[in-house]
């Protein structure tokens, strides 16, 4: 049955003109012609340009206009939420118009009774409904108006776009009442620019254009249509090639398959932020012109920002839209973020991108912001939508593709508020600095794809990352914005920002990651990527490629245009925090369990050639080894990243002379890098710590010193046994910025030991001899010519030791001085009459004191002229006795030493 039915209606409005002060009339029609019906429980919704009259058939419908021609025929009771609030008296309160405006729908005294207090909780006024109206404030006014209109229990329910009334609170219990009417089967007449709620809403749709009724059919059917016609003429345009269609219209695109609208709301727009403030695509003042048949170029100015952006779409050889975004600006500014977004229909079910895959979380009263669904900041390829599998709805999944922009940007897939009821699908730009103002240059925004129908998602997906992979049995490359990310058997090695660089040109740093990238494949084993800047002259070059199942060659060089000043580059790898042991030809160790608030040079140094390792905690990864070229001017540093950040650093750094820092036109080599996981055999990463015993004795050698042990008493304090030389004023000992290596051969331990900051390379042997005695060979090599005054072999002991002890005499330590420099005081000295086989220092157990502490005699099998046995008391600070042996020199030449043999008697 028909409730509503308009027969050949017209409306008309007659103005008076006055030209050259003659008075003229003429017509202006609100409506022609129009005819349609509403049947009952049927939800219609009317959409049109501003000034098609779409109002108009509102107030006809509720009687408050009579058409010139034709007739209205309504049957049942009419509510219509058009201009609320009218015919409220100010004077009254607003318990007093509750009742007033009800008489005016026909209710009785019991009716509006009975629904008063329904009223007065939907419009939730509280105390002030006793109030008169004039003291309401706007969002008072119409709440109390909507909640009359909403309760009044009619059979057709006429809304004049006025869902946004009052708060957001308020908005969704305005929604939810009206979804309940609806579902009640009550008659729907929605007036409204919203397509959202358009499609939520209504069952069908009427189009109106200048008075006049263009479509009427279903909702989905209406929509592209409206997309094409509403807005000003000069800001729309469409581009179509079978079933997809395409319409920009005044910074939106709207995207159509087979007629069905699937961007709604807003479509696909952008919206900047500067100086806090946001900025939308929809708000600048548009022009659009085609370039041919398949490709719109479209202008448009924002006039507050000075600032123009340039929207050029064409269609893509793979089924979709090919997107790309410029902004060109009059003056210099910061852009603090940008977004490029597309609104989808809650139809989508499920959520991918180039990365991982979900499900999109229902929506629901709850949800009252947008909120994100994909954790950090990855590098994502693409991002799209799918139905679900068993929701039978015939739409295409859309894919938003990226291939690149000249800032970061990440792919972030949103839920949004339940009012709003979408899915977007977003690319974020991170940092837009430093825009010039020469209108004649333009600067990337963003530049992608949104293909529509691809057939096979999966295989989609995985065709777009072979692009930028290279794989071996285990190990795995991914390339792309800047990054080169390592996996091994699937598990993600490197972290943050992976393998990158970075430039220091002209005084301010480029880093890889916010470049322009494009990559292309050379073969399954090989990919080259180019990498732009939008203000350096220069495309930095990474050649990339695995040579074995377990290593790859980095090359990166530079093509420079225009002459340009070079500080600085580096090239790094960020590895997991699981790496727990670095090593280099130049020192090795163990990473700290955790991280502090700044960074640490591991060495503090920096390596000049060889490997660069990194080890796993344990082996469920691999183990990392690095090379460089020391032609390049490469150096290496080892480094473990702040507390914020959290990983293992390899960086390499090209280091140039000052008067070499102008790089002019041409191709510069800068790295050259090769990576190899698992190369145990090359990463001695060994604890140096080997451990002798036999009776009460126990020694330990531990990187560089040993501590000796009788029963539980450990006899050496802090240094121990350790040996130490003098070069140039400054002293090195075997326990500082040393690479030792230790083990245990025919029962005795084998060291060696290279010095980082000498050329010299010690061997220790130690072996136990008897239960009590200690036999000690201390050999060195010279590299090359050094000059060393003095060469210590020192066993430091014990503060609780008060007597020494020679073959010829003994005494009591003194107490220990606060105010000696690294001369400590000698208290005996064997000299070369003393040097025999017999010669000995020692210490002795205190009576006195009780303590059990065994004696202990240093000797020495040394006949070198010009070394002694020394007792020496430590400062204040090391509080340790000393036991030495000592040897002067002048200049150590190329060669191998014996730099001391002798033994430790313990217990007698």
């Amino acid at each position: 049955m028909d409730l509503i039915q308009f027969k050949n209606t017209w409306e008309m409005y007659r103005i008076k003109f006055t030209v050259d002060g003659k008075a003229s009339w003429d017509n202006f029609w609100a409506l022609k012609d129009i005819n349609f019906k509403v049947g009952r429980g049927e939800t219609l919704g009317i959409i049109g340009e501003n000034g098609s009259g779409k109002s108009t058939i509102l107030k006809l419908i509720m009687g408050m206009l009579k058409p010139d021609r034709g007739r209205v025929s309504v049957l049942g009771k009419v509510s219509g939420l058009l201009e609320l609030g009218a015919g409220f008296q100010p004077e009254l309160t607003g318990r007093e118009n509750v009742f007033l405006t009800a008489k005016f729908f026909g209710l009785s005294r019991d009716q509006i009774e009975k629904r008063y207090e329904d009223i007065v909780n939907f419009a939730s006024l509280g105390k002030f409904i006793n109030a008169t109206v004039k003291s309401y404030s706007q969002g008072m006014f119409v709440r109390l108006a909507f909640a009359i209109a909403i309760h009044m229990d009619p059979d057709i329910l006429l809304i004049d776009d006025t869902l946004s009334v009052g708060d957001e609170f308020f908005q969704r219990k305005c929604i939810k009442k009206i979804f309940e009417l609806k579902e009640l089967g009550k008659t729907i007449v929605f007036v409204t620019h919203d397509m959202n709620m358009l499609q939520r809403l209504c069952d069908r749709a009427i189009l109106l254009k200048e008075g006049r009724m263009i479509k009427d059919d279903l909702v989905r059917n209406v929509i592209p249509l409206y997309t094409q016609m509403v807005g000003i003429k000069e800001g729309v345009g469409t581009l179509g090639e079978g079933d997809l269609k395409a319409v920009f219209n005044n910074g939106r695109l709207f995207i159509n398959w087979k007629d069905n609208l699937l961007t709604p709301h807003s479509g696909i727009y952008t919206v900047l932020r500067l100086m806090d403030k946001w900025h939308s695509s929809i708000h600048a003042s548009w022009e659009v012109e085609k370039n041919g048949g398949d490709e719109l170029v479209a202008k448009g100015r924002l006039y507050q920002l000075g600032l123009t952006q340039i929207w050029k779409m064409k269609m893509a050889d793979a089924g979709g839209i090919k997107l790309d975004i410029e902004l060109e600006s009059e003056e210099s500014f910061d852009i603090q973020e940008g977004c490029t977004n597309i609104m989808l229909s809650n139809e989508y079910a499920q959520w991918f991108t180039s990365l991982e895959k979900g499900k999109f979380p229902s929506l629901s009263e709850q949800n009252r912001e947008w909120y994100a669904l994909l954790e950090g900041n990855a590098i994502r390829k693409c991002i799209g939508a799918a139905p679900g599998k068993n929701s039978g709805k015939n739409i295409p999944s859309p894919i938003f593709e990226q291939s690149g922009c000249m800032t970061h940007t990440y792919g972030q897939v949103w839920n949004t508020d339940y009012f709003t009821n979408s899915r977007v699908l977003q690319y974020k730009n991170v940092g837009l600095q430093n825009y010039s103002g020469n209108e004649e240059e333009s600067r990337v925004y963003f530049s992608g794809k949104i293909l529509i129908g691809t057939p096979d998602i999966d295989n989609y997906l995985y065709e777009l990352r072979q692009e930028t992979v290279l794989s071996g049995k285990e190990l795995q490359l991914q390339l792309g914005r800047g990054q080169c990310i390592i996996l091994w058997n699937g598990n993600r090695l490197t972290k943050a920002n992976n393998g990158s660089t970075s430039i220091c040109a002209n005084g301010k740093w480029y880093f890889s990651e916010s470049a322009h990238w494009e990559f292309k494949k050379e073969n399954k084993n090989k990919i080259i990527g180019r990498g732009t800047w939008q203000d350096l002259p220069l495309v930095q070059i990474w050649e990339i490629e695995i040579n074995k199942d377990r290593s790859f060659c980095w090359k990166v060089d530079i093509e420079v245009s225009a002459d340009v000043n070079i500080e600085r580059q580096y090239a790094r790898f960020e590895y997991s925090e699981n790496y727990g042991y670095y090593y280099s030809d130049y020192g090795r160790g163990k990473f700290p369990e955790g991280f502090i608030e700044h960074e640490i040079d591991m060495l503090q140094r920096c390596i000049p050639d060889g490997l660069v390792a990194f080890r796993g905690r344990d082996d469920s990864i691999p183990s990392v080894a690095l090379e460089f070229s020391k032609e390049l001017n490469n150096f290496a540093k080892i480094c473990n990243s702040d507390i914020s950040k959290r990983f293992r650093e390899m960086r390499i750094a090209k280091v140039q002379p000052e008067d070499d820092m102008r790089f002019s036109r041409g191709r510069h080599p800068c790295f050259k890098i090769g990576v190899m996981l698992n190369r145990d055999k090359a990463l001695p990463i060994k604890e140096s710590v080997s451990i002798l015993r036999k009776g009460r004795l126990r020694f330990i050698f531990d990187k560089g010193r040993g501590r000796i042990y009788w029963g539980e008493h450990e006899l050496t304090r802090k240094l121990g046994l350790y040996t130490s030389l003098r070069s140039r004023g400054r002293w090195h000992d075997s326990f500082s910025h040393v690479l030792w290596d230790a083990g245990e051969n025919g029962g005795a331990i084998e060291c060696s030991g290279r010095w980082l900051d000498l050329p010299i390379t010690q061997f220790w042997r130690i072996n136990l001899k008897e239960e009590d005695l200690i036999e000690l060979d201390l050999m060195m090599t010279v590299d090359k010519e050094i000059e060393a005054d003095r060469l210590q072999t020192n066993i430091m002991l014990t503060e609780n030791y008060r007597d020494w002890v020679t073959d010829k005499d003994r005494g009591l330590f003194p107490s220990f001085k606060g105010d000696i420099d690294d001369e400590w005081e000698i208290l005996r000295s064997h000299t070369n009459g003393n040097r025999g086989k017999n010669g000995f220092v020692g210490v002795i157990r205190d009576q006195k004191s009780g303590n059990q502490l065994p004696a202990l005699k240093f000797f020495t099998q040394n006949t070198d002229r010009g070394g002694c046995l020394n007792i020496v008391n430590s400062d204040l600070y090391h509080r340790g006795r000393i036991l030495q042996y000592l040897r002067k020199e002048k200049m150590l030449l190329p060669g191998e030493y014996g730099y001391y043999s002798g033994s430790i008697l313990i217990g007698k």
